[in-house]
């Protein structure tokens, strides 16, 4: 995709230089665009790759930050759940002593006129002779994991992890849709609120579909369409709304058409479709849609030849125009 965006950042400078060129030529305005224009498309070609780069990496500072957040979190789980099992072990072995050092003779077989020695000695209250006291179990501590049995059947099918810091506050939650107990859903929380979620569709132990939430509403959605562990596939989403579709259809890496919606209307209505036909990640022709339906195409050069190659484009048709733009 580096590709298309290099050309894409090109093509921009191109076309900011070349205005700048018209202004300033004066009465020498349209070789002045031209000239600029050709000059912003050779540094806009150089410096795209600085561009680049420099989104890469706040980008990977970004995922950094977010990966050691969850292994924050993480640690402090596994912390807790240490402490719960060292609490229930103290516990345990708490009660195994007692019951080794209860007398043999229990209260409730002696007299009812004899009193046990130092009944009140040290501020301890004893119950009646006839009944002793039991001794009642500490309050159960917080748990930071919680399973469910949501169809009853025998089998966990949905796990909940808590934050420590916040008793009831989500971080993320593992769900077993097959009914065999392996996860093929997991969703994550921040502050309470779900930001992601990703499915494994296909069984292959991996998340193939991944959804991004903002506010509750989904922003983005990405699926391996093919199975080989890469995206192919990606949706951008306005107000829950789909807005734009990007599809790798050949696998090679890099989108190879493009279709924008119109958010305003309800459905998935298409504005514009743009596709690459010789595969060097640029579009090499656009549709346009009003209402749903076709009402202008403009072809590339090269996607001219393509399409005249196989019987898929017709000449003499004044709707199909070939575009002034540069580089087409």
């Amino acid at each position: 995709m580096n590709d298309s965006y290099r050309w894409a950042h090109a093509v921009e400078t191109a076309h900011t230089w070349g205005q700048l060129g018209a202004v300033l030529g004066g009465p020498f305005g349209g070789p002045a665009s031209m000239g600029m224009g050709l000059l912003g498309l050779i540094y806009g070609r150089i410096t795209a790759d600085a561009k680049i780069a420099e989104e890469e990496t706040r980008v990977q500072t970004q995922v950094q930050k977010e990966v050691t957040k969850d292994q924050q979190l993480e640690a402090a789980i596994e912390k807790e759940l240490e402490r719960q099992r060292a609490f229930e072990t103290q516990v345990a072995g708490a009660t195994e002593t007692a019951g080794k050092n209860r007398p043999v003779t229990e209260l409730s077989q002696l007299p009812a006129s004899v009193s046990p020695p130092a009944a009140n000695s040290g501020g301890i209250a004893i119950a009646s002779v006839a009944k002793p006291a039991q001794p009642q179990p500490p309050p159960a501590p917080f748990k930071n994991v919680e399973v469910k049995d949501l169809n009853n059947d025998g089998i966990a099918d949905l796990w909940i992890y808590y934050n420590p810091q916040k008793p009831g506050e989500i971080l993320r939650q593992e769900e077993s849709s097959r009914g065999n107990s392996s996860v093929d859903t997991w969703s994550y929380f921040k502050d309470g609120k779900l930001v992601r979620r990703d499915v494994d569709s296909k069984g292959f132990g991996r998340p193939d579909t991944i959804f991004y939430y903002d506010d509750q509403k989904i922003v983005r959605e990405e699926r391996d369409e093919n199975g080989q562990g890469r995206m192919t596939y990606r949706a951008d989403y306005q107000d829950g709304r789909l807005a734009k579709v990007e599809r790798d259809s050949l696998g090679s890496g890099r989108p190879d058409s493009w279709i924008v919606y119109d958010t305003s209307k309800d459905g998935e209505v298409v504005l514009k479709e743009e596709r690459d036909l010789d595969g060097d990640g640029l579009p090499d022709t656009w549709s346009y849609y009003e209402q749903g339906r076709l009402v202008r195409r403009d072809v590339s050069r090269v996607g001219r030849e393509i399409l005249s190659k196989q019987e898929g484009l017709p000449l003499s048709s004044g709707a199909i125009r070939q575009p002034s733009l540069p580089g087409s």
